[in-house]
């Protein structure tokens, strides 16, 4: 006799159970999160500091996806650290530009006729298809680095003609 209750209490018990469960799990999907684009982490970073962008960076690890960004101003050199999901900022480091800093921001403002950060992207793209996880300009070169979950492309476009000056391809670890 208790084994006939018991047995009906558990499938109502395991019924409950699984219609609770599941309704969590496409609760969760639905409002699945996107990370952010570059364009819109140069915004929220200009919004915080007015200046010029040098540098952003995307890091995945297992715990947080974030965006490291490195802004000049005219005496300051700006280290932002935002939420990639969000657009929060995390950590705001200022420090006083040094000479490198000033060496590769004086080749950016002296050159007029330089191609955009979009446009050094549109030309690696040409090369190797992926989702961009840093961009920074260097003695005239723009250094793309991009991933495609199998491999990871380091692609080196010149600032001045849009050509692809070097090109890599490594598994991605």
């Amino acid at each position: 006799m208790k084994k006939m209750i018991m047995i009906p209490a558990l499938v109502v018990t395991l019924g409950v159970g699984a219609a609770i469960g599941s309704t969590t799990l496409l609760s969760g999907n639905a409002q699945e999160k996107k990370v952010l684009t570059m364009q819109e982490i140069e915004k929220k970073a200009l919004a915080v500091v007015d200046g010029t962008v040098a540098d952003i960076e995307f890091d995945k690890n297992q715990y947080r996806s974030i965006y490291e960004v490195e802004v000049y101003t005219d005496t300051e050199e700006y280290d932002l650290k935002f939420d990639a999901y969000t657009g929060k900022l995390l950590k705001q480091k200022k420090e006083r530009r040094d000479d490198d800093d000033w060496d590769d921001n004086q080749q950016a403002a002296t050159t007029t006729n330089i191609i955009t950060k979009e446009q050094a992207i549109e030309s690696a793209l040409t090369k190797a298809k992926g989702t961009v996880t840093k961009i920074k300009l260097d003695d005239g070169i723009y250094e793309i680095e991009m991933k495609d979950g199998q491999y990871e492309y380091e692609v080196d476009v010149d600032s001045m003609t849009g050509n692809i000056v070097d090109f890599e391809q490594d598994y991605n670890d």
